[in-house]
């Protein structure tokens, strides 16, 4: 499921929304090989996430 990515990088613990705000505003997410922009959104389940060159990691329960 889509969520907004700073979320999503607030769920990983890597800093609060208002902060992943920050780094997007920085150029310093990418989403898929392209640098993400405020407002975007990602399915962590399919899509790649990098912030500062490290991948972006959640644990994500399985579905039944």
């Amino acid at each position: 499921m889509k969520q907004r990515l700073q979320k999503l990088i607030a769920c990983a613990g890597i800093s609060s929304r208002r902060k992943a705000e920050i780094l997007l505003k920085q150029g310093r997410v990418q989403l898929n090989g392209k640098t993400a922009l405020i407002g975007d959104s990602a399915d962590p389940e399919i899509d790649e996430i990098i912030v500062d060159g490290t991948h972006l990691r959640l644990d994500i329960p399985s579905r039944v």
